[in-house]
């Protein structure tokens, strides 16, 4: 490919924002020269690439806008995720949204696309009507049609209030956690037996409480009595704790901590405050 094509190429997609490659996808190798030229000639190359990719990610463009602008652009998906920073940092959303207009009949997305939760499929059915699957194939089939960013302007407010409610209800969930009896370990705990962070596992905490399932927590707890070590700042005594519970158990103050320690780790710390907590109770 002579440098006068590699320019050429490059002049169209500046000039015009068309793919004008795009009836003859270019070679990797080619490719390459094009960024280099780019990077000698104009002082675009890797860190623009970059900086387009982060324009694409901050953007209201999806997985599905960058499926369809591939299959026009005759790229990967990746790569057209660039060409749609580029079109957004040199203000010429227009000719991308033409793009994606384009492939509304030949390129279709599926739910996982969209990159929202089965919560959205949940408040998705509520307005439809129907069930959270058949709300799934149907925003599946309008952003085969309109893309994401378009999906997300007619259905966005529907999901956003999805989100508020989940959040109110996640800190409901963390209130009853944090004035329960549970604590930090029991987290701990709670987010290795369902492969989660300490922060969602006090959520689920405050969900168990919340619907009357702590058997279940219990359970999950119990279940790491051998798999799960707790410090002794995760057990949530104090020094005052560990100087009664030395003269208890008869030990020194640092053997009461690991011993108390121990006992945590084994039996989390609401197991522990129903064996022990009446020792620790001070007027």
């Amino acid at each position: 490919m002579s440098k006068l094509s590699v320019m050429g190429a490059f002049a169209l997609v500046s000039l015009t924002g068309a793919p004008g490659f795009a009836e003859a996808p270019l070679a990797t190798s080619e490719l390459t020269v094009i960024t280099a030229a780019m990077s000698a000639g104009t002082g675009l190359g890797l860190d623009d690439t970059q900086r387009h990719l982060d324009l694409f990610f901050s953007s209201a463009y999806g997985y599905c806008d960058a499926k369809k602008v591939a299959h026009v652009w005759r790229t990967d998906v990746f790569s057209a995720k660039a060409v749609i920073g580029s079109k957004i940092a040199n203000g010429i959303t227009d000719l991308l949204d033409t793009d994606i207009a384009s492939t509304a009949q030949s390129v279709s997305c599926d739910w996982a696309d969209l990159g929202l939760d089965y919560h959205h499929a949940e408040a998705l059915a509520a307005f439809w009507g129907g069930s959270p699957d058949q709300a799934k194939a149907t925003a599946s089939s309008m952003a085969s049609s309109v893309g994401h960013r378009r999906f997300m302007e007619s259905m966005g407010a529907v999901i956003a209030r999805a989100d508020s409610q989940v959040t109110q209800t996640n800190d409901a969930h963390l209130q009853l956690f944090f004035t329960s009896d549970y604590g930090y370990c029991d987290a701990l705990k709670v987010a290795h037996v369902w492969g989660t962070d300490v922060g969602a596992a006090k959520a689920i905490i405050g969900s168990k409480i919340a619907n009357g399932l702590t058997d279940l927590v219990d359970a999950d707890i119990a279940s790491t009595s051998r798999s799960v070590a707790c410090n002794w700042v995760d057990t949530g005594l104090d020094f005052d704790d560990a100087n009664t519970l030395a003269d208890f158990w008869g030990v020194s103050v640092g053997e009461a901590k690991s011993k108390a320690t121990a006992y945590t780790s084994e039996w989390g710390n609401r197991g522990f405050h129903e064996r022990l907590g009446s020792l620790l109770t001070r007027g």
